[in-house]
């Protein structure tokens, strides 16, 4: 038995391990790439046409809203636009040497799927950071690349796929930031390139912003409580080495700086200052009727009338919103959904990934309340991580409660909002189960392995092939018929439970 877990134990904890949880991540994705219809759900439809919108325009910068572009809301000031105007220049390329939409939106989602894949490489070198083991780390981002969603997002067109691996990336130089502060001799380099990369990610999404304050006062707090003292001494260290850099890299990093700020100052700090809101409503920028054609402004719009006439009615206890979104964020990170073609289509998640999911995560919070003091007790890391996950999830909510309060509608709770903190999350909890577990290899390899075993019970792609049906695959003679054999397959393999539960846990039925 020994022989046996310390086998398991180095297969694990193997590079070879690891390349197999990537590659089969992007297979999972380019399953869907290659075979869902256009448009998916995650409004996929509204990303390609602002992509094709922009491929228009040399720069960023609009003046006033583009010809055609009411469907797609207020776009001169939209403050999540960084996305679609990069995305714009490859898809300029690919549409003249490709006629056909059908194989540009392809092409779109391939590279939408490399950024993706970049972020679960970025995320386990924050799980490695954080002093997770390799194996624990290489589990971890398997779990959740057999989070149903995490595929589905990453093999359709969407900002979240270029803001995934930002969200990393700028951890990771929030890390390498506190170990040169540790060591008072902070670069002017790190400095640079973290707030240039922080700026640009919340102009991708404007969502990151709390993350980015987060970070902020981090820092501000690290510096002042812990390095008061020495505060003179970081300042001339500093200082010194911004003098010791060339000429060239200090004028790239400034010119980008200003850049990226004159980016952030157009679009976001205009808006607060012109419509006071980061992302101000449609009809504080056009006209009523122009916005109509904006269909997830309009519906809102309607069901705004119907409060205010007092046809539809919000609870205001935050206590019911709160257990709501919970829920919800929970269900739809496991959930299949189809896009608009089918009216947004969408089933219950399958029963054993989903729960045991849920009981990981109950587990994990309480692992973190009983280490609490042994995993963020001078781990400037560790309080980076939770920071940024609290301050995004707090803002997630408000925003969702400011929604229903609006229109009296459960909306804006869509797992797929968590991806970018999940593994920040995953991470904490990694570190907590590892506490918990350090005196017992042999179990901890045993409640591994059944973990990711019962998310291999229908987690991931199986999932979307569990669920779907012709409707929602290309009408392409292949990609119906790999789908179909795929399903017989899983009919034989995979615990699906039924798609209309009427038990009291899948109450939205």
């Amino acid at each position: 038995m020994n022989n046996i877990a310390k086998k398991i134990l180095e297969i694990i904890n193997s590079r070879g391990f690891y390349r197999f949880v990537i590659i089969f991540f992007v297979f999972e994705a380019a399953w869907i790439a290659l075979t869902a219809a256009y448009p998916q759900a995650f409004d996929e439809q509204f990303h390609f046409g602002l992509i094709q919108i922009y491929s228009h325009h040399l720069s960023p910068f609009l003046s006033k809203q583009p010809a055609n572009a009411n469907q797609y809301g207020a776009v001169a000031r939209d403050p999540s636009y960084l996305y679609h105007y990069l995305m714009s220049f490859p898809y300029r390329l690919i549409s003249l040497v490709v006629k056909r939409q059908t194989y540009q939106i392809i092409s779109l989602r391939f590279i939408d799927i490399a950024m993706f894949t970049l972020g679960l490489a970025l995320f386990r070198k924050i799980l490695i950071k954080l002093k997770v083991s390799k194996g624990l780390a290489n589990i971890a981002i398997l779990i959740f690349a057999l989070i149903p969603i995490a595929p589905q997002l990453a093999g359709q067109i969407n900002y979240d796929d270029m803001l995934f691996p930002l969200v990393a990336f700028t951890c990771l130089l929030c890390f390498r930031l506190i170990d040169e502060i540790k060591r008072l001799k902070p670069k002017f380099s790190t400095i640079s390139i973290l707030l240039i990369v922080a700026i640009l990610s919340s102009l991708v999404k404007y969502a990151f912003l709390p993350i980015f304050l987060a970070f902020v006062i981090f820092f501000v707090f690290y510096v002042f409580r812990h390095n008061r003292s020495n505060l003179p001494v970081i300042w001339h260290n500093f200082v010194s080495d911004f003098k010791r850099q060339s000429m060239v890299i200090k004028t790239v990093l400034i010119g980008l700086l200003i850049i990226s700020a004159g980016m952030f100052i157009q679009r976001d700090v205009v808006n607060v200052i012109k419509y006071h809101s980061v992302d101000p409503d449609c009809s504080s920028i056009l006209s009523v009727d122009s916005c109509k054609a904006y269909s997830a402004w309009f519906a809102d719009y309607k069901r705004h009338n119907d409060v205010l006439s007092g046809k539809m009615l919000a609870s205001h206890n935050i206590f019911f919103y709160g257990t709501e979104w919970i829920y919800w964020m929970w269900y739809r990170l496991f959930f299949a959904i189809n896009g608009p073609t089918t009216g947004f289509t969408n089933y219950p998640p399958l029963p054993l990934p989903s729960g045991v999911a849920l009981i990981v995560g109950l587990l994990g919070v309480v692992a973190v309340i009983r280490y609490w003091k042994e995993i963020f007790k001078s781990n400037a890391y560790a309080v980076l991580l939770l920071m940024a996950c609290l301050f995004y999830a707090v803002a997630l909510m408000i925003q969702g409660y400011s929604t229903y309060q609006y229109t009296a509608v459960l909306e804006n709770m869509n797992g797929r909002y968590l991806l970018p903190i999940l593994l920040l999350a995953g991470a904490i909890f990694a570190k907590a189960f590892a506490l918990a577990f350090r005196k017992h290899d042999r179990l901890k390899i045993i409640v591994a392995c059944l973990v990711v075993l019962l998310f291999l019970e229908g987690g991931g792609i199986l999932t979307f092939i569990a669920r779907s049906d012709d409707s929602w695959y290309w009408q392409n003679t292949k990609a119906i018929k790999v789908n179909n054999v795929a399903q017989k397959i899983a009919k034989k393999v995979v615990v699906r439970g039924t798609k209309n539960y009427n038990t009291s846990i899948w109450f939205f039925n």
